[in-house]
């Protein structure tokens, strides 16, 4: 491949890279889902955003289980629970947007 010049940034054939999102970038997909919705995604939803798709449900679950077992910064759960009225840690939870 290096003989034909062919890098992995230069091959046309190579799958595209997925860009990764910070902490706050897939927060505020949170809150467009939010938005649009009216309510918490489940599981296995997920949000078109510029033609890729993010799995927001999944995002939050991990979320949670991260921050049940203290994986995540105390200032993380403060910026996911700003969307929610009460506790975003309960299944059922309901957000601000319908407060």
């Amino acid at each position: 491949m290096t003989t034909l010049h062919l890098t992995p940034a230069s091959n046309p054939l190579a799958p595209a890279r997925r860009t990764r999102r910070t902490f706050e970038q897939t927060v505020q997909l949170l809150e467009l889902f939010l938005h649009r919705e009216g309510r918490a995604p489940a599981a296995r939803e997920a949000i078109r955003v510029d033609g890729d798709t993010v799995r927001i449900g999944a995002w939050l679950a991990k979320a949670r289980t991260k921050h049940r077992s203290g994986q995540r910064p105390e200032a993380h759960a403060h910026l996911v629970a700003a969307l929610f009225d009460e506790d975003w840690m309960a299944e059922d939870a309901v957000p601000a947007v319908l407060g």
